[in-house]
């Protein structure tokens, strides 16, 4: 097969006619100035696009280019190169690549993203930390927090009865607890990356006594010490990290946490691994693992009868159990504890 073509040298823009065929393992390439032998495998032949013509680029810089696709594509399976020729032109291998990609994807956000998620966590330095939850404290008591109504004796003795907990050896505790308001959050609580916990009045009043309050600090500590607000946080944010990352400014993720904090919805494997923390600090303090229970049938009986007092622009109900799902399940496992 014989085909006709133009040749480009790589030195000078000028086109040279040439000719083409294949003679075994080589490509005979033949112009009135000019000729060439190459070995097949030896030229870089790319996969057609769109009606372009196919190219051939030779490793000196010079390339050919072939108008007439079909007879390439002939001369390529004439050469023994049909395998390759059949993948480019057909349908169902292109389909069969964009689904392994589609997979492979799926498999890197299911699997690969919260791995290097929870091993960015642990590289992420405490001053940084530290400056996430005091952003989240100066942007949010501007807007969705308002300053605590308990009295200073009562936060006070839950704070006490905090500090008398035993904690498990090597156990640091939250750096502090934050008494606030919020009748758009109501009732609930959230762990922070750096350590802190945030108590809101409506879920003390709604606790029968100071071992419920307890059981729901004692289940945020285990999100603390399994980070997970902040590898969900990285999850979430996994392109701004990313670039904040790359360009060694974090003033853009900073920004973005707190609105990033408050969407964070857990998954029932870290529910399963704070509630399993909290049983095992309760007991350890004599504490009954039912009081955890207990307060979370007041937290979803409130969810069902509540409705929410003031709009909270671009966020969903937020209460306790929105962002801690599951709880049906969560109340009866612990029950069995």
């Amino acid at each position: 097969m014989l085909l006709t073509a133009v040749y480009y040298d790589g030195r000078q823009a000028r086109p040279h006619p040439v000719t083409l065929c294949v003679e075994g393992d080589k490509l005979l390439l033949q112009g009135r100035e000019i000729v060439r032998r190459e070995n097949l495998a030896s030229l870089k032949i790319p996969p057609p696009l769109g009606s372009t013509p196919r190219l051939i680029l030779f490793a000196d810089g010079g390339r050919c280019e072939v108008a007439d696709r079909q007879g390439f594509a002939e001369m390529l399976q004439d050469a023994g190169s049909s395998a390759v020729a059949g993948m480019e032109n057909s349908w169902w291998y292109a389909l069969a690549a964009l689904l392994l990609t589609f997979s492979l994807l799926v498999v890197a956000y299911l699997f690969g993203l919260p791995y290097a998620a929870r091993a960015a966590a642990d590289q992420v330095p405490v001053y940084l930390l530290e400056r996430m939850d005091t952003q989240f404290f100066a942007s949010l008591d501007q807007t969705l927090l308002k300053p605590s109504t308990l009295s200073e004796e009562r936060r006070q003795t839950i704070q006490d009865g905090w500090q008398r907990l035993a904690l498990p050896p090597g156990e640091d505790r939250p750096a502090h607890i934050e008494f606030r308001a919020s009748p758009a959050l109501g009732a609930n609580a959230f762990a922070l990356p750096g350590g802190s916990v945030l108590l809101l009045d409506d879920l003390v009043s709604l606790a029968s006594n100071d071992q419920e309050i307890l059981a729901v600090l004692a289940h945020e500590m285990g999100h603390v010490h399994e980070k997970h607000a902040l590898r969900q946080m990285l999850q979430a944010s996994v392109v701004g990290l990313a670039m904040a990352w790359y360009i060694g400014d974090v003033s853009s993720l900073l920004a973005v946490a707190p609105t990033v904090l408050l969407q964070t919805r857990y998954s029932r494997d870290f529910e399963r691994r704070a509630d399993a923390f909290a049983a095992e600090l309760l007991r350890a303090n004599a504490i009954p693992v039912s009081r955890l229970a207990d307060i979370l049938e007041k937290l979803e009986a409130a969810h069902q009868t509540t409705v929410p007092k003031q709009p909270v622009e671009s966020l969903e109900a937020l209460d306790y159990l929105s962002s801690h799902p599951n709880t049906e399940e969560r109340i009866k496992r612990l029950r069995g504890l």
